[in-house]
C-alpha cells in the first residue's frame, strides 16, 4: 500500500476523532465517570490534539512525524485513561472500553507508521 494513502486515511480518521472529542467531549466524559466538566475538557484536549495531527497527516501524508506525534498522544491518552478507571470509579467499565479503544488506535498508529517507513524504503 502507498504511504501517502495511509497517512492520508490515518490523518483523515485522526481529524475525525477530533471533531468527534470538542463536539461530543462534556457527554463522553460523563459516560467514564471522570465527569462533565474536568472529563469533558479532557476530551476537548485530546480533540484540539487529533485535529491538529489530523491536519499534518493530510498535508505530509508520506511523513511518519504525524503518526509519532499521535503516538505520543496515544501514551498520554492512556495514562489518563488508566487513572480515571480507578477502582473507586463507578463508571470504570466504560473507563476500561475506552481505555481498549485507545489501546487499538495506539496499535494502528504503530502499524501504520511501520508500513510507511516500509512503503517508502521499497522506493528507494
Amino acid at each position: 500500500m502507498k504511504a501517502e494513502i495511509i497517512g492520508r486515511t490515518i490523518g483523515a480518521a485522526s481529524l475525525a476523532f477530533g471533531i468527534t472529542d470538542i463536539v461530543m467531549g462534556r457527554k463522553f466524559g460523563r459516560g467514564i465517570g471522570a465527569g462533565e466538566e474536568m472529563g469533558g475538557r479532557l476530551f476537548q484536549i485530546v480533540g484540539a490534539r487529533e485535529v491538529v495531527t489530523g491536519v499534518a497527516g493530510l498535508i505530509a501524508p508520506g511523513s511518519v512525524t504525524p503518526l509519532h506525534w499521535r503516538m505520543a498522544g496515544d501514551a498520554f491518552d492512556l495514562a489518563a485513561l488508566a487513572y480515571i478507571a480507578a477502582p473507586a470509579n463507578p463508571k470504570r467499565k466504560m473507563a476500561w472500553l475506552a481505555l481498549g479503544i485507545v489501546a487499538g488506535v495506539a496499535v494502528a498508529d504503530y502499524l501504520g507508521a511501520r508500513a510507511i517507513k516500509t512503503a517508502k524504503g521499497a522506493r528507494s
